[in-house]
């Protein structure tokens, strides 16, 4: 039975990530995103009451799961309206994950397939099967009721998919019929008396029929299982007189053969009893696995979901507005009150938001003084296009971008203390294993490329890589200090190209800087005797 919450036709696969993504995620500081995923602000107590644990296992499934971008705008909308769902009804949500997670641990517990090397006991793994199935089945039973009482509030396709499958998949009929058959076999795995209500206890009272022939030598043949099933008395003293003369009446009774001190007739008779219960088991297998599976996926698939209503919920706390991005044409971009999310979280503290729309121009140069803000913005930019293509919500008022399968960056890094060559020559090579794998829809973030070596070279490396990028139809963002690069492009194209936009780092008439990214041609200055004054003030 499949979960369906991330893809509408399919469960997780972990493919087709993105090309070097340890890189994307120190360039654009995703662990601070990481991060807030796992603090589990979701589950509350009631409204007002936060349950604000860290789990790690959140941050593990929005990890994953950002790392595999979506492809087009229906996988994007999909996910999106079971985000709003879990929102809606975070509770359910709670509720749902609780009992995959419940489940889960509990089969962890009891250490199925844990024997040695080599080491196998069928009986063992045949009780933890019995008892794995019993915790699984139970376990349906409490996400068909749960999704049972929301089913008609349910709008999202995924969510109510979900109780489509569970429904008809284990409905009430199934589960009833399924308890019945297990009822017979429970026995295996529940050999000891259990303590029931009233001060009474239970006790397991088997009943196996076989049907068989006689063989050569008056040997037992063609033995065929006729009939199990399982009866539980109570006893106030499971091993009180009651109990004896019931049992006494068992082995005196006909159709019984009595067992009691036949060491040879107590052991065949433990392996029929091991063979017939598995041979009943054996039909459940399937079953077995398919229930592991669902929840296994149930568990991680929601788990992302919370990690990313954590996320939410974080920026919600910083006063930092939050948005479903709408998919647009390739060429589209546009925002409002951007902002980087990672700082956001990492200092506590607002963040200036940018406004700007970029439809049409694939490359976007962004120049400016230091300190200005424009690596901010560009890393703004990056962390919003890996949250809207895997169907997060983003930090902007509004955001439209086209879906960049291929997304790439290329951030100055501080030089290893192993590298055996220069800064430069890592950057090149770094820039050649991205060209390597460059495809359609590819977007490109620089900052500060190529700054690692004198100006004038370094202005004709970032003017002909991203000159021939552009050629190829990638789109680019690029910041840098390189201004005969800039200066080169802006007259060659001009202020009104339809194709490049220049933006720059906004400063007032007394120098004060906004922080704020605005249509702007390149400066001819890198104002570094400005930078020097403040070093030395």
């Amino acid at each position: 039975m499949n979960v369906n919450l991330l893809y509408s036709h399919k469960d997780w696969t972990h493919i087709r990530q993105y090309y070097d993504w340890r890189g994307i995620v120190k360039d654009l500081g995703l662990e601070a995103l990481f991060k807030a995923a796992a603090i589990d602000s979701v589950v509350r107590v009631n409204r007002s009451v936060y349950r604000e644990t860290e789990d790690e296992f959140f941050d593990q499934c929005v990890r994953r799961v950002m790392c595999v971008p979506l492809e087009n705008a229906e996988e994007v909308k999909y996910r999106q309206a079971v985000l709003k769902d879990c929102i809606r009804h975070e509770e359910l949500t709670a509720s749902l994950y609780s009992v995959a997670e419940k489940v889960l641990a509990d089969i962890e517990k009891l250490g199925r397939n844990k024997s040695p090397a080599g080491v196998r006991d069928n009986r063992s793994d045949l009780i933890s099967d019995i008892r794995m199935l019993r915790l699984l089945t139970d376990a349906m039973g409490e996400i068909r009721s749960l999704l049972l009482t929301r089913a008609d509030d349910l709008s999202s396709q995924g969510m109510y998919d979900l109780f489509e499958r569970v429904n008809e998949g284990y409905s009430e009929e199934q589960q009833e019929n399924l308890n019945k058959v297990m009822d017979s076999f429970i026995f295996y795995a529940n050999s000891y008396a259990a303590a029931a209500e009233r001060g009474m206890y239970e006790m397991n009272r088997p009943h196996i029929q076989f049907d068989c022939g006689i063989a050569d030598g008056l040997k037992l043949g063609d033995i065929r299982l006729e009939k199990m099933e399982n009866k539980v008395v109570s006893y106030s003293n499971p091993y009180g007189l009651a109990a004896q003369i019931k049992g006494r009446i068992n082995r005196i009774m006909p159709k019984y053969i009595a067992l009691y001190r036949n060491a040879a007739l107590q052991a065949d008779a433990e392996e029929m009893e091991f063979q017939a219960v598995n041979c009943v088991m054996s039909y459940f297998r399937d079953t077995l696995q398919s229930f592991m599976y669902f929840f296994e996926q149930l568990r991680f698939q929601l788990g992302f979901y919370i990690g990313a209503m954590n996320i939410r919920y974080q920026m919600k706390r910083y006063q930092t507005e939050n948005c479903y991005p709408e998919v647009g044409e390739q060429d589209s971009f546009a925002y409002e009150d951007l902002k980087e999310t990672a700082m956001v979280f990492k200092t506590g503290k607002q963040a200036v938001g940018n406004d700007g729309k970029l439809d049409g121009r694939m490359l976007a140069v962004i120049t400016g003084a230091n300190q200005g803000g424009k690596s901010t913005f560009l890393r703004s930019v990056g962390i919003a296009q890996v949250m809207m293509q895997c169907g997060m919500m983003v930090a902007a008022k509004k955001y439209r971008s086209g879906l960049y399968p291929n997304f790439f960056t290329h951030f100055t890094r501080r030089e290893d203390s192993a590298m055996n060559s220069g800064r430069l020559d890592e950057e090149l090579k770094r820039m050649d294993k991205i060209i390597d794998h460059l495809g359609k829809d590819s977007l490109i973030l620089l900052n500060e490329s190529f700054a690692t070596t004198t100006e004038k070279e370094g202005s004709a490396i970032a003017y002909d890589i991203i000159k021939a990028l552009k050629e190829e139809g990638v789109r680019i963002f690029t910041v840098t200090h390189l201004l005969s690069f800039a200066q080169k492009l802006y007259d060659e194209v001009g202020p009104d190209d339809k194709e490049t936009g220049f933006l720059g780092a906004e400063r007032l008439s007394d120098g004060k800087r906004t922080f704020k990214m605005i249509p702007h041609a390149p400066e001819k200055s890198s104002f570094g005797l400005e930078l020097f004054e403040e070093v030395l003030s």
